[in-house]
C-alpha cells in the first residue's frame, strides 16, 4: 500500500537531475557530469527508511565478484539503516522532514571544502524527493514529528498511473532545457555524432 501512494524512483531520479541542474543554472556555474549520478542517488537516498525501496533493500548484486566485495559493506549499511529508521521512527517520517534535511546536510558537511558540487548535488537531489513527494496524494510531514503533512496539490498525483507519468515527461523535458543552457557543448557534440 506505501508504493502506490508514493512516487517511484524513476520519477525520484528525474527530479533529483532537474533539481541539480537548476541549481547550477541559478548558480551561474556549469556542474562537473559525475554530479549528476550523485543527484540521483540522493534523490533516492530519504526513501532508505523503507525495506522495500531501491536503497532500502540494498545494492543490487554484480556479476563481477570484484565488484560485489566493494559494493556488499554499503549494502549492508543501507539494509541495516533502512531497518533501523523503519523500525524506529518509521516510513515518510524522519528523511522526509525538514530535521531530515537538516540533519543530512549536518552528516555531508565535512564534503563541502573537498567539493562544494558534490554537497550541491547531494542537497539538491534529497531535497527533490520531498518536493516530489509534496505532489503526490500523501504529500510530506516537512515538520515531523509536529504537524500534519504539506501536500502541494489538492488531491495529489497517485504514483503509478498516468498523472505521475504526465508529471515526470513536465520534469523532464524542463531537466532536458536546463541541461543544455547548462551544458550547450555536449548537445552540438551529441548532435554531431549522431548525423
Amino acid at each position: 500500500m506505501l508504493d502506490c501512494l508514493a512516487m517511484n524512483a524513476t520519477t525520484h531520479s528525474i527530479f533529483g537531475v532537474a533539481a541539480l541542474a537548476g541549481s547550477f543554472l541559478l548558480l551561474g556555474e556549469e556542474p562537473p557530469l559525475y554530479t549528476y549520478p550523485v543527484a540521483v542517488v540522493a534523490a533516492l537516498l530519504p526513501d532508505v527508511d523503507n525495506p522495500r525501496s531501491r536503497l532500502g533493500n540494498g545494492l543490487s548484486r554484480m556479476k563481477n565478484p570484484a565488484l560485489n566485495l566493494l559494493t556488499r559493506p554499503l549494502s549492508w549499511t543501507l539494509r541495516i539503516a533502512s531497518f533501523v529508521l523503519f523500525r524506529t521512527v518509521g516510513h515518510r517520517t524522519l528523511t522526509h522532514s525538514l530535521l531530515g534535511v537538516a540533519l543530512f546536510c549536518l552528516l555531508i558537511s565535512p564534503l563541502a571544502p573537498l567539493s562544494p558540487d558534490l554537497v550541491v548535488a547531494l542537497i539538491a537531489g534529497y531535497a527533490s524527493h520531498l518536493f516530489a513527494d509534496a505532489l503526490n496524494t500523501r504529500g510530506v510531514p516537512l515538520l515531523w514529528p509536529a504537524g500534519r503533512s504539506l501536500r502541494l496539490l489538492p488531491r495529489g498525483v497517485r504514483s503509478g498511473g498516468a498523472a505521475e507519468f504526465a508529471v515526470a515527461a513536465v520534469v523532464v523535458v524542463a531537466a532536458g532545457l536546463e541541461i543544455y543552457a547548462l551544458h550547450p557543448a555536449l548537445f552540438r557534440a551529441l548532435t554531431f555524432t549522431s548525423l
